[in-house]
């Protein structure tokens, strides 16, 4: 690949022996990639208490992450096999679920953010209703906050976090004097922080961003070149990178 050549680089997590989902959808879309992780997610083991799955009412998952820490720190069967209802913030985070085996009830129609997921929810719960919100430490309050004030008794456990991969500089410092006109693709303010940690001087290069609130981060960490995909999935952030490269937006 000529190194004058755009290339976009993927800047999230890279799980071990797993296909990245979102390189997977720019390599569809024939943009080329590069895979640099610049944060990578941690256990958290003071999460607090979590009751008993025959003691909650809806169980709540924003995202794959917080499926896969809920799975690893608790006995998922007996969650399965109770009458907890589940809700899931989008279609990629609700067959995640459903591959770990639980049956999910709502999914916002479009747009699949916190907001969305919480006026989705809030038609369908009952005040004093309990509600598990496995999160982040980084995750936004808007959805706990929103659904405590329909009247719901909200648990949120921060059961990961998510941490910059500073070992990762010189790989990235490297990469970005080797390949100028790189574009960066963030896919949540955790990245973004960390682009930033790694590179204080670095917002010249082009950032494309699968939200409104990872664009705002972008904005406010200085990026002037700040574009959002059109809606919140890999593929629509995929296609933004190819119109990008190949259309010239």
């Amino acid at each position: 690949m000529s190194m004058d050549n755009p290339i976009a680089l993927v800047t999230r997590a890279k799980a071990d022996g797993v296909a990245d989902p979102l390189v997977s959808q720019l390599q569809a879309f024939e943009v080329p990639v590069e895979h640099i992780p610049l944060v990578s997610q941690q256990i958290l083991d003071n999460h607090g208490d979590i009751p008993a799955a025959k003691d909650v009412d809806w169980l709540v998952f924003t995202s794959a992450n917080a499926i896969y820490y809920f799975a690893s720190l608790l006995d998922t069967e007996e969650w399965i096999a109770s009458s907890v209802r589940v809700a899931a913030v989008g279609p990629k985070t609700a067959e995640a679920a459903s591959s770990a085996g639980f049956k999910v009830e709502v999914v916002p129609e479009e747009y699949y953010t916190g907001e969305t997921l919480a006026h989705a929810l809030g038609n369908a719960i009952r005040p004093e209703e309990t509600i598990v919100i496995p999160k982040s430490k980084q995750a936004r309050p808007y959805l706990p906050d929103f659904l405590r004030e329909q009247g719901g008794h909200v648990i949120d456990p921060a059961l990961y976090e998510t941490v910059p991969r500073c070992d990762n500089t010189p790989e990235l410092e490297k990469f970005l004097k080797d390949h100028p006109q790189t574009t960066l693709t963030f896919t949540s303010p955790s990245g973004v922080e960390a682009f930033k940690t790694m590179q204080p001087s670095g917002a010249a290069w082009p950032a494309l961003c699968i939200g409104t609130v990872t664009a705002d981060a972008a904005l406010a960490a200085g990026f002037s070149q700040v574009k959002t995909a059109s809606s919140y999935t890999f593929q629509a952030l995929a296609e933004l990178a190819a119109n990008f490269h190949y259309g010239g937006e």
